[in-house]
């Protein structure tokens, strides 16, 4: 006689063959070029106009807008600036005559910069300078993966770099598609041609700098401090890893080397900027085991890589008035460190 509980467990695992069937069959339909183009349409609207010299406003996620902004680009850049938030407002102005893009990327971390840099090899846009802010624990544990604009380039970065066999990363089995922000296709307001500022999105220029609601207006230092202690003792467990750890995981170690070896290769001068921290912040964070920078210093040291900055406020000489919130600085900031380096004139 057949065991009634086993046949019970077989049926309730068939029942869920329809959803996964279902979830392979939208990933190979979502991933076919002219579905793509009805998906994103929107998008590179936003990306013709950037490209056209316009600042736009929109609330679409960053890492699904700047990678097609890369695919309209005509010119090579001399310059490009990868990392998060913190360095989004370095600026094209400061490095004239050269061609700065800055595609970093809100709540981006190195993962996205790996995608994005694969972007501009595959475009033949490949710069002379790269600028790459980094993060202690470098990858951000918070965010459900690599987005679908860029999760293609990250896994073809790493085949380059010899770290995945193909046939394991490759393929429908990615599910990419599933996984686009619903908000490019369903939203009527996604963006639009405006210098104006709105609360609820961020401003972003054709040289890829931007503004958003913590930039703009600009806060006063109390302010400031009282949004930096408010962030401080209110992180979700996500941010307390990305703000109270010093190490990362030996994989994204492994990738970083991956890519400064493959930047030397390629005859392209990489710069690794660490952006300071408000003082308040920096004393409560360092207390939990959070931005120690010994090991990128150590690493870049020894791979003869430029370490400009640093996250101790003492060092890098900045004080409260110059923060936005606990982790962001005026751009004054960011020019200073670029000019006492020799980078910016």
């Amino acid at each position: 006689m057949r065991d009634p509980a086993k046949i019970r467990l077989l049926l309730r695992i068939a029942c869920f063959a329809p959803l996964a069937v279902g979830l392979l069959v939208i990933d190979w339909v979502g991933a076919q070029p002219p579905v793509q183009h009805i998906l994103t349409c929107r998008l590179h609207a936003a990306a013709e106009a950037l490209v056209a010299g316009q600042t736009i406003r929109s609330h679409a996620d960053m890492h699904d807008l700047k990678p097609i902004w890369v695919e309209h680009l005509t010119q090579r850049p001399d310059v490009v600036v990868l990392g998060s938030s913190r360095v989004v407002q370095i600026s094209h102005d400061w490095f004239q005559p050269r061609r700065m893009l800055n595609l970093a990327i809100l709540a981006g971390d190195f993962e996205d910069a790996v995608g994005m840099f694969q972007r501009l090899v595959e475009r033949r846009m490949t710069p002379k300078l790269v600028l790459l802010q980094l993060n202690p624990t470098l990858s951000f544990r918070g965010k459900p993966g690599t987005t679908p604009g860029l999760a293609p380039q990250y896994r073809r970065a790493l085949l380059h770099y010899g770290i995945f066999p193909p046939i394991l990363f490759s393929g429908p089995l990615t599910l990419d598609a599933v996984f686009w922000d619903p908000r490019i296709f369903l939203s009527r307001n996604l963006w639009q041609a405006t210098a104006e500022m709105d609360p609820t999105e961020y401003r972003l220029r054709p040289d890829g700098t931007a503004d958003w609601a913590v930039t703009e207006p600009q806060r006063t230092a109390d302010e400031a401090e009282r949004q930096a202690v408010t962030q401080m003792h209110h992180l979700d467990p996500e941010r307390e890893q990305w703000r109270m750890t010093s190490r990362p995981g030996w994989f994204d170690r492994r990738i970083l080397l991956a890519f400064v070896d493959d930047l030397r290769a390629r005859g392209i001068r990489l710069v690794v900027i660490l952006v300071p921290i408000h003082p308040t912040a920096f004393s409560f964070y360092t207390s939990h085991g959070g931005y120690d920078d010994s090991w990128i210093r150590g690493d870049m040291a020894a791979h003869g890589v430029t370490v400009i900055g640093s996250y101790s406020p003492a060092v890098a000489r900045v004080t409260r008035d110059d923060f936005f919130d606990d982790v962001h600085v005026h751009p004054e900031v960011l020019h200073r460190l670029l000019r006492e380096s020799g980078i910016v004139e």
